[in-house]
């Protein structure tokens, strides 16, 4: 494995969650208003968040390489949409359990995580294609 790309991948992929995440917030900002009021202020929890975030996406860019390893677009499309399917499950089984959780958020963030999911998919698919993987076998293909 080269650590260098790896690493690579992992700020690349950050990077795109959080303009692509943070698009969303923007535009579904009036859904998220009733669930945001019950949540501590972004800049109270904004460094610990991101630290989540940034082991998330090692996650997602490891698991990336072992799953799909190659700039196969479709396979990366559909990885990332099987990481969204997970996030979608993982929010809503916590937007259930949370007594007097605001429902407003739901619909938006599922279709968010979904369709980032692929972008991203999609965008490691695109690295790995041009050489930028971290796989030790892995090259551009033609």
């Amino acid at each position: 494995m080269n650590v260098g790309k790896f690493i690579l991948n992992i700020v690349v992929a950050f990077i795109a969650y959080g303009v692509l995440y943070s698009a969303g917030d923007a535009m579904f900002a009036d859904a998220f208003a009733s669930a945001m009021a019950m949540m501590n202020p972004p800049e109270a929890t904004m460094v610990p968040v991101l630290g989540y975030h940034l082991v998330q996406t090692v996650v997602v860019v490891w698991l990336f390489g072992k799953a799909v390893g190659s700039g196969d677009m479709k396979a990366g499309g559909m990885f990332g949409f099987m990481i969204g399917l997970y996030l979608v499950a993982t929010d809503n089984n916590w937007f259930t359990i949370i007594k007097d959780f605001p429902q407003d958020a739901r619909l938006p963030l599922d279709v968010m995580h979904l369709v980032i999911g692929v972008l991203v998919g999609m965008l490691l698919a695109f690295m790995w294609g041009r050489g930028w993987g971290f796989g030790a076998d892995e090259g551009a293909e033609a």
